[in-house]
């Protein structure tokens, strides 16, 4: 007798274990670092609620995986039908525009376009020609630039710039022009050559001799 009962009582708590994944409709609570989840997201995960919890938390996973804004996320059952998910979204810190186009993108620290927008309190660059789109990673150059001009916007609170050709060019209080090149170039080093010119030039008596630093060259040229 022994026999058949250690058996059943244990199918019985393992049903009462996993039936329950597949007749409870969740509700789907959705939250990031920063508060609720950005619409993209919450378009995404509409379509779970609802679902038994077996397949919402399955599909959900999956979804949550190919969003590229997304950079961790976690999803936890709350009874008493809740599935809670915790997510990481990622953050732009740098805005590119292309001039040619009219459109202006938020990208983060790894390059990678996170979104479009129409304006933008972050620092800035402008380019000519088309930009990739979300989810894609700007070019190299592009980004040297992008990180340049945050280094900038920093020490000088300047926040716009403009890329022509393989030069980033920027303007800095007190009408200077600051030319940055965008090959072989090491940004810690164009940055503290910056510094170091530009308070030289400030507190100086020749400062209103030099309108312009150009850092294209192992010694910087002033004009």
């Amino acid at each position: 007798m022994k026999k058949i009962i250690l058996p059943a009582t244990f199918l019985i708590l393992l049903l009462a274990i996993f039936l329950p994944r597949f007749f409870i409709k969740v509700k789907i609570d959705c939250r990031t670092q920063y508060g609720g989840c950005p619409g993209e997201v919450i378009d995404q995960i509409i379509p779970f609620e609802g679902k038994n919890m077996f397949y919402a938390n399955r599909e959900l996973k999956k979804k949550l995986k190919s969003n590229f804004i997304i950079s961790a996320f976690s999803v936890q059952f709350k009874l008493p039908n809740i599935l809670r998910v915790d997510l990481i979204i990622k953050k732009p810190i740098f805005a590119l525009r292309s001039v040619t186009a009219g459109t202006l993108a938020l990208v983060d620290k790894e390059g990678m376009i996170l979104a479009l927008s129409e304006e933008t309190i972050l620092p800035e660059v402008s380019v000519n020609g088309e930009l990739p789109g979300p989810g894609e990673r700007v070019a190299d150059t592009h980004l040297l630039a992008l990180e340049l001009m945050q280094g900038v916007y920093k020490m000088y609170q300047t926040r716009t710039s403009t890329i022509e050709g393989d030069t980033l060019l920027v303007e800095l209080p007190g009408s200077i022009r600051v030319i940055f090149p965008l090959v072989d170039a090491d940004r810690e080093m164009l940055l503290g050559s910056l510094r170091l010119i530009y308070s030289g030039i400030k507190s100086g008596e020749g400062g209103a001799l030099y309108s312009q630093i150009d850092l294209r060259y192992k010694n910087p040229v002033l004009r």
